[in-house]
């Protein structure tokens, strides 16, 4: 929809890397997803970050959401993170230190396990519906059946509601709620069995 450059970008966004093509053709396309996604029509601009999502490339990812989310349109950052949520394949969320919670005597395994932060791996995505499907990495490296919840999107928040996997089968329900705050960060708490970890994740990751 906005021309030469849009498909000079996603023609680029297809080739192995950015630094492989020209690199004043790599800054205008890169340009061009800068001035699409700061589109004075919320809608569009909205639309052209589900176009730069759908491209795969995290540069070009960046430059679109950078400009959405410098809006003060509280709808188009809502907006904004109901594409996400159902585009992003896996986030990653800093944790802090938890509360004194025992977790039933497994509080220093849990926290051990968290100590680098709290990654989950998306499926299912529907940015109709602004859900999607998160699988914790707590004591597991691979997302697990068993390890699973919806995530969903309420204005500028999201709730995910799911199992955690602890070791030999067992899991623990879990939860975890965070609000977009800053523009680019999400923040909230992690709850796993009486533990409260508080999270924050950069969605310029």
């Amino acid at each position: 929809m906005i021309g030469r450059s849009l498909m000079l970008a996603l023609a680029i966004s297809c080739a192995p890397t950015l630094a492989a093509a020209d690199a004043n053709a790599v800054a205008a396309a890169l340009q061009s997803w800068r001035d699409a996604c700061s589109d004075p029509n919320p809608d569009l601009a909205v639309g052209y970050l589900g176009d730069a999502m759908a491209t795969g490339n995290i540069d070009v990812r960046k430059a679109c959401l950078r400009q959405i989310l410098s809006s003060d349109n509280l709808d188009v950052q809502s907006a904004a993170l109901r594409v996400l949520v159902a585009s992003l394949p896996v986030i990653r969320f800093r944790t802090g230190k938890p509360n004194n919670g025992s977790a039933g005597g497994r509080a220093r395994e849990i926290s051990a396990s968290l100590r680098h932060g709290l990654v989950f791996y998306a499926s299912n995505g529907d940015a109709a519906t602004a859900t999607a499907q998160w699988s914790p990495l707590v004591r597991n490296t691979v997302p697990l059946e068993t390890a699973t919840g919806r995530v969903s999107v309420f204005g500028s928040s999201i709730h995910w509601a799911g199992t955690c996997y602890y070791d030999e089968g067992e899991v623990f329900d879990c939860q975890l709620s965070a609000d977009l705050v800053e523009g680019d960060q999400l923040t909230g708490i992690f709850l796993i069995r009486d533990m409260e970890f508080p999270v924050t994740a950069s969605l310029f990751d």
